[in-house]
Parts: structure tokens; C-alpha cells; sequence
């Protein structure tokens, strides 16, 4: 489903830039057995064969990586695999305001209960364990420089300059040695660097580069309140923090530099016309469809061309499906023969809320369509809408009045999502 440039994608994920939510959205672009597994980085050391031989544990531990992007279509991970990536990889990182990203860490560290920390080594564990006592100042300086140096002491130049040297970068004690590596490599190594204060124009971009469907609104994930503005603009703290963002400051404007260069026009004005013109009867022709009692078939596991759904529920599993939301428009791109009359076709699983149902309205290639409700043993409905086909693709459409949270707050089966309803496959029939 992407430009033929590419073949995969890889997401070097730093750590409190927006990367959980921009995963959870990178997941509907490919299979959903074609995702990444963080296990698999494991899988080597428990290998009786890496036990058995005299092979050097980097040497297995590069031929690993190299690996895993033969495994998978979409890799996302702390880990700095760049230097692996095969030729045809699709690289991005996303980078953020160095101090609001350091404050995020603490942020992040100090809502961990003992469990959350339990496998992590014991000088980072005691580290991280400290944070829920001090204050932030003295935190910093007492393992800014320390067991959390990797983390907290100039972290983006660190993480970059990884991207190409490996380890190395976190045995340096001064970032400020690795400041050169870093810009190099955010100069030569990523086909978008993109940014958390732009964070939709970055996926949006992305969309411009990848070649597919324009981005909307997606829920945030994994959301961290930094430390309260009090303590962060202290005299004694701001210098720390100026201390241990140096480096990633001179990399961070850079990063802004580069967006602006490169991606923003691009991101400010892809859209479904240039989608639609450009890649769509390529991308979709990729998608396969099954039979099912005289109609054609595409389910969620699939890469799924559209925009203004969750990421998948069940993924993997027979009982895969994904709900509409958090915006009250989804659109989905369907692969169909052109110049057909069609009976477009969703299986819908459930509702938030059974008055949505009432409040479906459906669009073909951006003009009002007539709907109806088919029934199914085990769905809730199907929707159908007739129509003919005018390309080897169509838009639809689906917008309801509201999305909505389920549950109370405290409620055990509470979903802070804001969804519409739940589909596992779409498609056509002829008529």
C-alpha cells in the first residue's frame, strides 16, 4: 500500500516524542501479522545455537537486528536499528522541545509502581525509584550525569548518534562530542524527521511521503503531565535543565530547520485530491479481497486505506475489528472494477451507543448516498449502499453526529476512546 519506493517502514521511537500514539496509528498500514514484536529483540539470547557456537555476541547481535526487518513490514522500537534498515525502508523519527521532553520522562518515571521497574537493571531501577521522593532539582542532579545518564543528559544527540555508532554513544560522557554524529545523521538517515508540536502535519507528511491516504485526528496515547510549571522554571532548575538539553537544543532546531525545508508545504497541502490523483489506484491495488456469498471481501487485518478509525482490537485473532472515531467522519478506500453498478458493503460489529445507528450518513466520492441495513447472523448490521463505480476505487464515507466514551470512569470495562462503530470487513457486491 505504499509508494513503490518503499517496502517497510521503520520507526526509530525516542522515548516521550509522541511515538506510542504515532505507532498505534503506523499499525492499520500494514497486516496485522506483519507487525513488530519488541519480544523478537530477545529471541537471540535464548537461542541454544548463539550458546553453542564461538560467534562474537556483537556479531549475533547485528545479524539480529538485520533480521527483524525480514520479519516484519512496520518496526517501531527504543532500540537504534537504522544502521541495519535495508534499502526500500521507510525511516522517520519524531523529535520534541528537549526540556518539555526531559520533564516528560520524570513525568513518566514518577507514575511507575515497583512491578513497572522490576526488570530493569539495578542502578536504573534505584534511579527511577528515587524520583518519587525528590524534588525535581535535585533529582537531576544527582543522576542526570549518573545511572540515568542515557535518559536525562542530552538523550535526542544521544539517541541519534546511536543510530549510527551503536552503543558507543552512550558510553561517551561528553554529548557534546556526539552533537556532529547526531546532525549528520538526522541530515542523511530519515525520510521525515518530524516534530511533536507539529505532530499532525508530521503524520501528515508522512502520508505525502509514504503515499497514502491524508492523516486525521487519531487519539493520543500514552500521555504523560509533566512537572508543574513552578517547579521547572526555578532559577536552580532551569540551569540544570539548560545543562542537560544543550546538545539536544542545537539538534532540536536543526530538526525544526529540516521540517520546515523538506515536509511542511507538503504537509500543509496533501490531501484526498492528491491521494486520489497520485497513488490510490496503485496502493489499493495491492489489497486482496475474499469471497463471501457473492461479494467482495476486505478485512481489518489488512492494511486498511482510509482514515478516522482506531487502531485494531484483537489484532491477530478471528475476533479482529476496529472502531470508528475519534473523529465523527471515517473514510475508507475500497478497491473496486470501474464503471460497475455496486452494493458497497460494511460489516458492522457493534455501537457505542445503539442511537448512532440513527445517525449514519454516507457519501460515494464525496456525493450523498442512500443507505440501508442488511441483517447477519453475529452483526450487529450490514451496511449497504448502492452506487456504480466510476474508477478501480471508491471513497466512502461514514459520519455520525457524535462519538462516544463507554462506561463510567471508574468502571471496570471503561474506554476513554471516543469511538462510533465497530466493523471487521468492508467491500462490495455486484447488482
Amino acid at each position: 500500500m505504499l509508494s513503490p519506493k518503499y517496502h517497510r517502514i521503520y520507526h526509530y521511537h525516542l522515548k516521550k516524542c509522541g511515538g506510542s500514539t504515532m505507532n498505534r496509528w503506523l499499525d492499520s498500514l500494514v497486516s496485522d501479522d506483519r507487525t513488530y514484536d519488541a519480544r523478537w529483540k530477545t529471541l537471540a539470547a535464548f537461542d541454544p545455537r548463539n550458546r553453542e557456537t564461538d560467534a562474537e555476541p556483537v556479531s549475533c547481535e547485528t545479524s539480529h537486528a538485520k533480521a527483524l526487518f525480514y520479519w516484519c513490514d512496520l518496526i517501531y522500537d527504543h532500540a537504534a536499528l537504522r544502521m541495519h534498515a535495508p534499502e526500500g525502508t521507510l525511516c522517520l523519527t519524531v523529535l520534541r522541545e528537549p526540556v518539555q521532553r526531559l520533564a516528560s520522562q520524570v513525568a513518566d518515571w514518577r507514575r511507575f509502581v515497583p512491578d513497572d521497574i522490576a526488570n530493569v537493571p539495578l542502578a536504573l531501577r534505584e534511579s527511577i525509584a528515587d524520583i518519587q521522593r525528590l524534588p525535581l532539582r535535585e533529582y537531576l542532579e544527582r543522576y542526570g550525569h549518573g545511572a540515568s545518564r542515557r535518559f536525562l543528559d542530552n538523550y535526542l544527540t544521544r539517541a541519534l548518534a546511536a543510530g549510527r555508532i551503536g552503543g558507543l554513544a552512550q558510553d561517551v560522557a561528553d554529548a557534546g562530542r556526539l552533537c556532529d554524529v547526531a546532525l549528520k545523521s538526522l541530515e542523511d538517515d530519515y525520510d521525515l524527521v518530524g516534530l511533536v508540536e507539529n505532530f499532525d502535519l508530521t503524520r501528515n507528511a508522512f502520508c505525502a511521503v509514504a503515499g497514502i491516504p491524508p492523516a486525521s485526528t487519531v487519539q493520543t496515547v500514552n500521555a504523560t503531565s509533566r512537572p508543574g510549571d513552578g517547579e521547572i522554571r526555578s532559577d536552580d532548575t532551569r540551569y540544570i535543565l539548560k545543562s542537560l538539553t544543550r546538545y539536544d537544543e542545537i539538534v532540536y532546531q536543526r530538526a525544526r530547520e529540516l521540517f520546515d525545508q523538506r515536509h511542511r508545504r507538503a504537509a500543509e497541502q496533501y490531501d484526498a485530491v492528491e491521494y486520489e490523483s497520485l497513488h490510490a489506484a496503485r496502493g489499493l491495488a495491492v489489497l486482496r479481497g475474499t469471497h463471501c456469498f457473492g461479494a467482495t471481501r476486505f478485512t481489518v487485518r489488512q492494511p486498511v486505506a482510509g482514515s478516522g478509525f482506531h487502531s485494531r482490537d484483537g489484532a491477530g485473532t478471528d475476533s479482529c475489528a476496529i472502531w470508528t472515531g475519534p473523529e465523527c467522519r471515517t473514510t475508507l478506500y475500497v478497491p473496486a472494477p470501474p464503471n460497475m453498478n455496486l452494493s458497497m458493503l460494511v460489516w458492522i460489529r457493534g455501537y457505542v451507543a445503539a442511537r448512532q445507528r440513527d445517525q449514519i450518513r454516507v457519501r460515494v466520492d464525496g456525493k450523498a448516498a442512500f443507505h440501508r441495513f442488511e441483517s447477519l447472523e453475529e452483526y450487529a448490521d450490514i451496511l449497504v449502499v448502492d452506487t456504480r463505480s466510476t474508477r478501480n476505487f471508491v471513497r466512502l464515507e461514514i459520519e455520525i453526529d457524535e462519538t462516544l466514551q463507554s462506561c463510567e470512569l471508574d468502571s471496570a470495562f471503561h474506554d476513554a476512546r471516543r469511538r462510533g462503530f465497530a466493523f471487521d470487513s468492508y467491500g462490495w457486491r455486484p447488482r
